[in-house]
């Protein structure tokens, strides 16, 4: 049974692995409904509530805390939480799998997708681990790309601190257990908006296909004639639906997010993720990088800010390219895992995307030369050496 031990420690959109699945089922909050009743104790909610406690048949359930108000009591907060099952494909892992490091007394394992592992602090706080896992096209890959985890905390960091002018963000610390020093941070919980909020500044991928389809990017006209790779005349924001794991984000239009979010908030997201991409892109053309595209996420913290979450202006989050060799009209060199995808695509791995078959093995060369590309970006960035 799942067992909570205050209703503030659960906020939409959390993935939280059952305690009685054997099959490592996972459940996604979807709707969070809190109110405040007089004469209801825990045990009543609990023996209420206890048929809703079971793997197959779990959709929803109430999460009661005693408060100690000045009115006659006793008063029960009452949440109701509704889940919905997320199915993960099996190459996603439902457990953490990043080296096996162990974690001290306290640490509770609340969910694993392709390359994080997250988990409960003994203090109520999430801890982010990013692990060397790299994944492409839905699959988990083999082998781990080593010190990828690493280089991805470092350079979120890196990002916080020079956009943390713009907008606050969810780190608490890096000072975190050491068996995962160096590629995890504790940071806040929050309740995450179920948006993903892509600014795009050149036009390729997804948003090149949709233009050569319909002259448009999630609802945004753009001029006629444009290459695969061409900087677009300004920055457009083109947000995306949070698919479940196993799944694709889907390319929305800006109406279709006011009316999951409402105008207000959708509003201010735009607005945040078009500074931060401006921003951001400025830093990188100063160090000889093109950010063509990025992703980010938001969520409210306890006091109702708008909190910059997850990772930011990574190579896992965004498209970086060397300004030395961009050209238009072609497909880009790039700092990320474009070796991995390329590689997996070609007569050489034998491999059918289609055929519902896990990938093959990544030879050495690949791995070695998609982790000194990650390690580029990073010091190309920072203008330090990679520490490891």
């Amino acid at each position: 049974m799942f067992v909570v031990g205050d209703e503030s420690t659960i906020f939409l959109g959390d993935r939280i692995q059952l305690a009685d699945s054997d099959d490592g089922v996972i459940v996604e909050v979807v709707d969070v409904e809190r109110t405040t009743v007089a004469g209801v104790t825990w045990e009543q909610i609990e023996a209420e509530d206890g048929e809703f406690a079971t793997v197959t048949e779990w959709r929803e359930a109430a999460v009661a805390c005693l408060t100690d108000d000045d009115q006659d009591g006793p008063y029960t907060r009452l949440t109701w939480i509704r889940f919905r099952q997320v199915s993960p494909r099996p190459s996603v892992p439902s457990r953490p799998t990043t080296g096996d490091f162990e974690l001290p007394p306290g640490y509770r394992h609340i969910y694993s997708g392709k390359v994080r592992d997250l988990f409960r602090t003994p203090d109520g706080n999430l801890l982010l681990v990013a692990s060397d896992r790299i994944s492409a096209y839905d699959w988990v890959l083999s082998p781990a790309v080593p010190e990828k985890g690493a280089v991805l905390t470092q350079m979120s960091l890196w990002w916080f601190r020079q956009l943390a002018d713009v907008v606050p963000n969810h780190i608490l610390t890096d000072r975190v257990p050491g068996t995962v020093r160096g590629r995890a941070v504790e940071c806040k919980s929050l309740e995450i908006f179920p948006v993903e909020c892509v600014v795009r500044g050149y036009l390729t991928g997804s948003g090149l296909a949709d233009y050569r389809a319909t002259g448009q990017v999630c609802g945004v006209k753009l001029p006629d004639g444009l290459r695969d790779g061409d900087r677009l005349p300004e920055p457009i924001f083109t947000p995306a639906t949070k698919a479940a794991v196993g799944e694709h984000d889907e390319n929305i239009d800006f109406d279709r997010m006011t009316q999951i979010l409402g105008t207000g908030v959708a509003n201010e997201l735009r607005e945040l993720s078009l500074a931060l991409y401006e921003r951001a892109e400025t830093i990188c053309r100063e160090r000889g990088i093109v950010l063509a595209d990025t992703k980010f996420e938001f969520g409210r913290d306890h006091e109702a800010r708008v909190v910059l979450a997850d990772e930011v202006l990574t190579p896992d989050s965004s498209r970086f390219w060397p300004l030395e060799t961009w050209q238009p009209g072609q497909p880009q060199q790039s700092f990320d895992k474009q070796f991995a995808r390329d590689w997996l695509t070609s007569a050489e791995s034998g491999w059918d995307r289609n055929s519902g078959q896990p990938p093959p093995p990544l030879p050495d060369w690949v791995v070695a030369r998609t982790a000194a590309k990650y390690r580029e970006a990073l010091e190309r960035l920072t203008g330090s050496e990679f520490s490891g």
